[in-house]
């Protein structure tokens, strides 16, 4: 399920969850455009974040809470840096 797109200028950004069979819970997100070129060396740039089966609850919890005391909008880092701090397991992987 797509969750988030957005133009950013010279960055077409673009966030997709779901969950596997076994109940854990996938990001992809997926950059394209010169933007992304011109930071990391090439037009694409994708990453991927998992979080654990056992902490999908605490995660969303953890998100209700950004949701309703942050203003600014919410990113795939965001969500890394949350898990780190309530200690939600999760992994990541990144294709540039």
């Amino acid at each position: 399920m797509q969750v988030f797109k957005c133009n950013l200028g010279k960055i077409n950004h673009n966030v997709h969850c779901d969950f596997d069979n076994q109940g854990n819970l996938h990001f992809c997100e997926h950059d394209l455009g010169e933007g992304v070129k011109e930071f990391w060396g090439t037009d694409e740039y994708e990453y991927f974040m998992t979080v654990h089966q056992k902490h999908v609850a605490k995660f969303i919890i953890c998100c209700f809470w950004k949701a309703f005391n942050f203003e600014e909008k919410f990113t795939v880092e965001d969500l890394r840096n949350l898990c780190d701090e309530f200690k939600v397991e999760y992994s990541t992987d990144r294709i540039l």
